[in-house]
This record gives C-alpha cells, sequence and structure tokens, in this order.
C-alpha cells in the first residue's frame, strides 16, 4: 500500500513538476541568476541520478538477471544498461547533434523542438517504467527522486526550445502536456507489465527495464547533465559538493534497499 501510496504522489507531483517547467518559459525569461540556480539545481541532480543508477537500478537488474539467467555466463544485464546508455547517446548525438546548455535554445532549426522532445519522452518512459515496476518502497523512492529532481530543468529547456521555434502556445501548451505524460504513462505501463505478469515474466520485465533505465540515467547524469554544468568554471566547488550531496542521498537510500 505504501509503495502504491508513493507511486500515485510521483506521477502527480512529476507530472506537476512538468508542466511548470515547460511553461515558465512563455511567461518570462530565464535571468542570469535564475540560469545559474538552474545550473546549480542539475549539478545535485547529477549526483542523483549517477546514484540512482549505479547504486540502485543496476544491482536492483543483476538481481533480476540472476533469477532468470544465472546460468547464462554472458553479461546480459551489462549489455542491456549499455543499450539504454547507446540508444539516448543515438537520439541526442545523431539527431539533435548535442544538447543544449539549460537555458538557451537552439535556432535555425524547426524540427529540433520536436527532436528533443522525441529524445526527452524516450527516456521519461523508460525512467517511467521501472518505477511502475518496481514494488521495494526505497528503491520506489529514489528512483521519484532521481527523475523529479531533473524533470524542471528537462521541461524548461524543452519549453524555451519550443518558443525559439515560434510555436502557437496552444501547440506549446499540448506539446508540454505530451512530455509531461510520459514519466506517469511509463509508470501505468510498469505497473501493468507487474500485475498482468508473473513469475519469470515479471522478472524479466523488470530486469530489462531496470537495466534500460541504470543505462540512461548514467547517460543523463554523466555525459548530459555534469559535460553542461562543468563547462562553465564559475562555481566549481559548488556544484561539486551538490553532485556529491546527490550521490550520498542515494548511497544512503541504498542502505535500507
Amino acid at each position: 500500500m505504501e509503495v502504491m501510496v508513493l507511486k500515485i504522489s510521483a506521477v502527480v507531483l512529476i507530472f506537476a513538476t512538468g508542466m511548470a517547467g515547460g511553461m515558465m518559459p512563455v511567461r518570462f525569461e530565464l535571468g542570469e541568476v535564475g540560469r545559474q540556480r538552474l545550473v546549480l539545481g542539475n549539478s545535485f541532480s547529477a549526483g542523483v541520478f549517477l546514484g540512482a543508477g549505479l547504486l540502485h537500478m543496476l544491482p536492483d537488474a543483476l538481481d533480476q538477471f540472476s533469477g532468470f539467467a544465472g546460468h547464462i555466463e554472458y553479461p546480459i544485464c551489462a549489455l542491456t544498461c549499455a543499450a539504454g546508455f547507446l540508444l539516448i547517446l543515438l537520439l541526442e548525438k545523431a539527431l539533435l547533434g548535442g544538447h543544449e546548455e539549460v537555458g538557451t535554445a537552439r535556432s535555425g532549426n524547426a524540427f529540433y523542438p520536436y527532436v528533443l522532445l522525441l529524445v526527452l519522452s524516450i527516456h521519461s518512459l523508460i525512467a517511467g517504467a521501472s518505477l511502475g515496476l518496481e514494488e521495494a518502497f526505497l528503491a520506489s523512492l529514489a528512483i521519484f527522486i532521481a527523475i523529479i529532481a531533473h524533470k524542471g530543468a528537462a521541461a524548461f529547456s524543452l519549453g524555451v526550445s519550443l518558443r525559439q521555434g515560434e510555436l502557437s502556445r496552444g501547440s506549446h501548451v499540448r506539446l508540454i502536456i505530451l512530455f509531461s505524460i510520459m514519466v506517469p504513462v511509463g509508470v501505468l505501463l510498469g505497473s501493468m507489465f507487474s500485475s498482468i505478469f508473473s513469475g519469470t515474466l515479471d522478472v524479466i520485465f523488470e530486469g530489462i527495464f531496470d537495466a534500460l533505465a541504470a543505462g540512461t540515467f548514467l547517460y543523463v547524469g554523466i555525459l548530459e547533465i555534469m559535460s553542461e554544468v562543468f563547462e562553465e568554471k564559475q562555481h566549481n566547488w559548488a556544484k561539486l559538493v551538490l553532485v556529491f550531496i546527490g550521490f550520498t542521498l542515494m548511497a544512503a537510500i541504498a542502505i535500507w534497499t
């Protein structure tokens, strides 16, 4: 019951955070002070993503894979994790041509906002499915913290990109809603898989989505967030401290999982 309450609360909060972040660029521009706060907030979320991927999702995936493929010597779990990592790498670097800094937008490409929406949505679906499949309360809490820590900044970046693309307000709202519901849809799909399938199939789905989510979380935490926040040389010590705080939070939760 506690896990179900957490998941319902997580769905509501994640959706609200996505909507708030995505609609913010419609109302006002993000100033230098606000952008710096987003960068510092992203530093914390980088540590959370790193800790969630390494200390929660990947060990859970290893446990699940050992339950149905423990007799196979090939590192299937590591391969699936790498597939999640490479999937986001492919989408972002090949389709987007590299990610943009928080609070900025890329001009001259009318399709860029839609491709960015696709990349962020796929990551959100995988993360949401992993949360939906998780049955342990503290592990679910760790995944929720990791998702919501970056949801607002990701939605804001998408909102800035949509505004730069000069979309109508109606189109802007619809696309932000579409992005905001991706995690809830993922949670619903994960919960459906967990309730429909039982035994080995349930373990297989949970292991696959945990491993995929671990790969996407490691990519987002290391290559997307850290590479951006440390690109500027200001406040590096503050950024490092926040990364360590985020990682330590995930490490502390792992003690009881």
